[in-house]
């Protein structure tokens, strides 16, 4: 541990501790402010990493006894901020690939070794007992028990190699301070890996967490061989601080970045179906009509009606036709490619995009296949038996060559459609009326009683 005959804690050490609390507190008021549970975990494993702070201000200067304990707790506190961190970037994780077993395998050995060295036992048996029984118990787990491919489980017993056989060399020679640094080396390394996904989405605060982490792990393997040079005291403290930082301020950033793009999903889509809405959908449609442009195939712009919901709206109330449109946007959604693009526009309205057209013909099909599914829209009990669909399309570059002329027309052959479907509503409705009109000859009265 990173112990110096140097100045008293209240002077070295208060900075640290109070930096630490007053960063916790702007990541718990930014998770308290956005409502984000993900960062319970990052608090969590900061409480841990504050609790090593004050660890290594109470062992400066200190009784022997109470050096150990600290020193016990502040190298266990690492170990245990480690896990942490990595559960809590499991989010990020592929499946199958990276999971919780690779922290807790070392983390449950390299606990109890950390706690020997930090107590000063220095018994060459215990440390290799230990690590004799984590790499067998490490690699047969990896081989007989991980869900995955071979070539996981190859490299889950690899790694876990990696990392007990130079700890074992170490508690043979007698190397232990090398033995407990190289432990955290390797499990701040893994965190670091487990980050990885967020920097590939490009994020700044995935890119500091990151570094952050292979710093913390750099610090872990260089400070058994410079802690006795003499320039070593002068940047001890900076040196181990910085690393800290880096890690709150990535995770502020991560938090920021996430709430930015919720903040924009939400804005994209519609709050009722989830559906993109009108700004995204226009961004879209101008994606589809350049892709058409490179590909010599067609789009084409549905929209879709539903006749009979303001029926259901003013005879069931708005909440029975939010539930209606909910209805309506699943059962759509589940009809078209995931190439293809669902918004709601407004009200009872859909559109859809549609990609890759090869042939103009294939919109009529389209367009009965859009009817079809509205009609299976389940309805409350007490409505119309069936909703019914009134379908528009126009197809580019065969119709319009704008985005606005091509939504236009749409509009306009949906109307024409929901015109007919009227016409044979009505006509429907007439034949029905006809069909139960008696025929023959008129009924005859009771005696005594006169038509009224």
């Amino acid at each position: 541990m990173r112990h110096s005959t140097g100045p008293p804690m209240n002077l070295l050490s208060l900075p640290d501790i109070a930096g630490m609390i007053i960063l916790m507190g702007v990541l718990d008021w930014l998770r308290r402010k956005y409502r984000d549970s993900s960062v319970d975990l990052w608090m969590l494993g900061l409480m841990f990493i504050l609790l090593e702070a004050v660890a290594v201000a109470v062992l400066r200067n200190a009784t022997p006894y109470l050096y150990r304990a600290s020193h016990a707790m502040a190298l266990d506190a690492y170990v245990l901020a480690g896990v942490t961190f990595g559960w809590a970037a499991r989010e990020d994780l592929i499946p199958g690939q990276w999971h919780l077993p690779l922290f807790l395998l070392p983390a449950v050995p390299l606990f109890i070794m950390t706690t020997l060295y930090g107590w000063g036992v220095t018994s060459t048996a215990a440390y290799l007992s230990v690590g004799i029984a984590s790499l067998v118990l490490g690699a047969g787990y990896g081989v007989a028990f991980i869900r995955g491919s071979w070539q996981f489980r190859v490299e889950l017993v690899v790694i876990h190699t990696i990392m007990w056989a130079p700890m074992l060399w170490m508690a043979a020679t007698h190397q232990l301070r090398l033995l407990a640094y190289w432990g955290l080396t390797c499990l701040y390394l893994l965190v670091a890996v487990s980050f990885r996904n967020r920097v590939r989405r490009g994020r700044i605060g995935g890119l500091i967490i990151v570094t952050g982490f292979i710093v913390w792990a750099l610090c872990f393997l260089a400070h058994p061989f410079v802690r006795s040079l003499p320039f070593y005291f002068d940047v001890d403290e900076q040196l181990w601080t910085m690393q800290k930082f880096f890690v709150i301020i990535g995770m502020l950033l991560v938090l920021l970045e996430e709430q930015t793009q919720r903040l924009v999903g939400e804005a994209m889509h519609d709050p009722l179906t989830g559906l993109p809405n009108r700004r995204l959908f226009d961004d879209r449609l101008v994606q589809a009509m350049s892709r058409a442009q490179r590909t010599g195939l067609s789009a084409a712009v549905f929209v879709v009606d539903l006749d009979n919901f303001k029926i259901i709206n003013d005879t069931h109330g708005h909440r029975t036709g939010d539930v209606v449109l909910a209805r309506a946007g699943d059962v759509l959604k589940t009809n078209i490619r995931s190439s293809d693009t669902l918004a709601r526009c407004g009200g009872d309205e859909f559109s859809v995009i549609v990609n890759d057209l090869a042939r103009p013909g294939d919109c009529d099909r389209i367009a009965e296949m859009l009817r079809a599914a509205v009609a299976s829209v389940e309805l409350p009990y007490g409505a119309p038996s069936t909703m019914r669909g009134s379908v528009g399309y126009a197809l580019y570059p065969d119709d319009v060559s704008s985005p606005a002329e091509l939504c236009e027309l749409a509009d306009v052959r949906m109307y024409k459609d929901k015109r007919r479907n009227r016409l044979a509503g009505s006509e429907a409705g007439l034949a029905s009326a006809k069909a139960e009109v008696p025929t023959g000859p008129l009924p005859r009265f009771p005696p005594g009683l006169k038509p009224g």
